[in-house]
Order: structure tokens, then sequence, then C-alpha cells
């Protein structure tokens, strides 16, 4: 029979390969994951007659995480649409297909831990796309005289359609259930290697150069901040992420400069994923805007900090004295999305500098901002007394704008392709 390698959602098979016929799911793992995951053995019991579980050697992470790495890898809920209405006109269906919003309906009702204990042991991949998919789509077929599996073999069955709908966009749907989200989903490659069909070091987690992003900031403390923030914060994502190296001194400090290198990166079309980060200043937004009217290819994006309504009600100091104000986009450097309360630090206080032209208002800058980065840049591990929900803001938006990219990329890159997505 051979060696088989699975990946698993709990006890669900999504995807399986036999001897040296896989798919690689590296990709969805990192090297913390590396553990003894279970597999069941139907055909032995333990004295309470259940499946004989036994260990092997593999990845395993929650889907709520996977799930945050299938986005950075391109498989949103718009690409995992796109794929399935292109596996239909790449088969050619003639009947009017399943819509995808009932097919997404269906898959979010799934919930794994009860279906998928109940197959035989000799079940294949595709039983659980004919017992728990199909019948939740029954219902809407029979209303709206849409084609399901065995009422027209003349044409391409649902099923099938399914099975070759790929295991990273079937991941991607299961995880809109919330039950599913704590399950693990595992890659059990250690029977492979034992084997002898795969080296050890065929099996390598983490994302491939060309699923990375290069963030680029105006200075060394933006990045400094960024890849602390991932590492306390999103650590379960942050291998997708690069940063200059300030081994040997930051090549791009300045608004002026990151803009010019912007200008020479687009001139050349690298071909990296790149996302350029301008502070919320005034002269960062005022060379953000003029970055976006640049010729940039889609695997380059421009993004300035994010509003907060935190920052409307900041003390300040200028020539009309002290008083509070809402410093978004004229003195909101990345510092400013630190927990400026804590004790032993200073009073925050921003101190209006030049008037920028460009941007029509006047630059700021925070007092002290190297102390309030220093604190941050000292925490050991996620502190619940510290405020993190704006540094927090900042993360989200630079993941969205790299979840953009990615998406953009995994679309085009199979928009002609006829191979099934895996």
């Amino acid at each position: 029979m051979g060696t088989m390698i699975c990946l698993a959602l709990g006890k669900l098979e999504v995807d399986w390969g036999k001897n040296n016929v896989f798919s690689d799911h590296g990709a969805l793992f990192q090297l913390s994951d590396l553990k003894q995951i279970p597999t069941y053995n139907e055909d032995e019991v333990d004295p309470e007659g259940e499946p004989l579980v036994l260990m092997d050697q593999g990845f395993g992470k929650p889907l709520r995480h996977v799930r945050d790495r299938l986005e950075l890898m391109g498989y949103t809920l718009r690409a995992v649409e796109h794929h399935y209405e292109r596996l239909h006109r790449m088969h050619g269906m003639s009947d009017k297909p399943i819509p995808f919003v009932t097919l997404r309906r269906a898959l979010a009702k799934v919930d794994v831990t009860k279906v998928s204990g109940n197959y035989s042991e000799d079940y294949d991949p595709g039983e659980f796309v004919r017992k728990e998919i199909l019948k939740r789509l029954a219902l809407a077929s029979e209303r709206h005289h849409y084609y399901l599996a065995g009422s027209r073999p003349d044409h391409w069955e649902l099923d099938l359609l399914l099975e070759n709908f790929g295991a990273n966009g079937a991941l991607r749907l299961l995880a809109e259930n919330p039950a599913n989200l704590d399950l693990d989903v595992t890659w059990d490659f250690g029977p492979l290697v034992d084997a002898g069909w795969a080296e050890r070091e065929e099996f390598q987690p983490g994302p491939t150069p060309d699923q990375r992003f290069l963030i680029v900031t105006e200075g060394s403390s933006d990045a400094k901040i960024l890849q602390k923030a991932l590492q306390l914060l999103r650590p379960h994502i942050a291998d997708f992420f690069r940063f200059v190296d300030m081994e040997e001194g930051y090549p791009f400090a300045g608004t002026g400069n990151l803009y010019r290198f912007t200008q020479g990166l687009a001139g050349i079309g690298i071909l990296n994923n790149t996302v350029l980060l301008y502070d919320n200043d005034a002269e960062g937004v005022a060379k953000w805007r003029d970055t976006q009217k640049l010729t940039l290819p889609p695997n380059m994006r421009p993004m300035k900090l994010p509003d907060l309504k935190a920052l409307k009600q900041v003390m300040t100091v200028g020539p009309s004295g002290r008083k509070r104000a809402n410093i978004n986009q004229r003195a909101a450097a990345i510092e400013c999305y630190l927990d400026l309360s804590r004790p032993g630090l200073p009073e925050p206080v921003v101190r209006w500098g030049p008037f920028n032209k460009a941007s029509q208002t006047y630059h700021g800058e925070l007092e002290h901002k190297t102390q309030y980065m220093k604190h941050f840049l000292d925490l050991r591990a996620a502190d619940p007394a510290y405020d993190v929900s704006k540094i927090e803001a900042v993360l989200d938006a630079m993941v969205a704008e790299c979840v953009t990219i990615a998406e953009h990329n995994f679309i085009d890159s199979r928009a002609s392709r006829a191979e099934p997505w895996k």
C-alpha cells in the first residue's frame, strides 16, 4: 500500500500524499511547530475499544494561526472565490454552478469535531465532501436547480470539483466556523521519513522567499519597534516579514531618502513584495502622497501609520502654549503608537516645529521618544498592563497591505493555469 502523509484539521484529512508524491505544506508552519502529533489507527483499538492513537513527528498549529498565514500567502476569501469560479470554467461545466457564497456558508457550518470521527478505515479523500458538504448543498440545489454530483453523470461531478479545490482553500473556508479555530492543523511527515521515502530535510517550515514581505521604513527605530511588536503580538506570522539589515547602518533614514529609494525600486522593477511605511506626521504624509502618485507595480504598496482616535487629544506645546491637539497627520511618528503612560516615563508631550508647505500643516515631534522606544524594546514578553492597542493598529494596517499584495499575486499567477489549486 505504501506510506501515507496527511495534512489534517483535527481528525479530518484535507490533503494526502503517498510515498514520494505529496504537496509541500511547510509554509503553514514555523520551526516552533515541530512536535509529536497524533495519528489514528482504525485497524487497532485500545482497551476501551477506541481507535489506537499513535504519535508521529510532524508540524502542528492552531487553525486560527494557520488562517492568518494563509491570508499572507494570498488565500483570502476573494482569492478562494476566484479559484472556485476558475475551476468551473476550466472544466467546461455548462450547468449553472453552485454559487460560491452557498459553498462558503456550507463549509462554515462544518464543525470538524462533530463530523470527522465517523469514517471507515478505508475512506477516500472525497468522502468528506460527499457526506458532509453535498447534503448541506442539496436544499439549495433543489430550490435553484444547481448541479449536484450523481444527478448528471455526463458532467464534471461537484464532489470531484471540490476535491480539486485544494487543501489551503478548504482550510480557509473551514476557518469561517469559530468552532474549528482552536483545532490543530497537522502535517505528519514522520512515517514518510521513517519509511525512507523522503529525507527529513525536505520538510522545512516557513514561507518561501517569494511569499515574504520587505518592510521599508523611514528609520531604524521604526523597524526595531515593528520587529519587536511582531515578536510580542504576532509571533505566528513574524517570519513573513523582513526588514532592512540595520547592523551596518540604516541606509534609508528620512522621508526624502525613502521616497527616492521607492523611485529607484519602481524604476528597476523589483520583484520583492515591498511595503513602504511612512510616519503619520506632516513630512511623512506629504511624501506618502507623493509616493502614491508614482507608477508602482502591484507588489509595491506605500502606506502611512494609521490615524487613530487616541491621537486626537495629545498634549502639545508651541508658540501658543500648552494644549491638547490632534496629532494625526501632523506629529504621529511610530513612538506615538507605544504606551506613553507607563510609570517612570515622562509625560508625553509633542513639540510643534516648522510649517510643512506640502501638507499645509505644522510638523511636530514627540519629546523623549527614545525613552518610550527603549522601554518597549526592553519588554521580554507581552505585558497585560502595557497598552498595545495603538501598535496593534499599526500591525493590522501593515498586514492588510501585505495581504492585498499576496492576494493580487496569487490570483494573477494562477489566472491562466490549468492545474488544481494546492
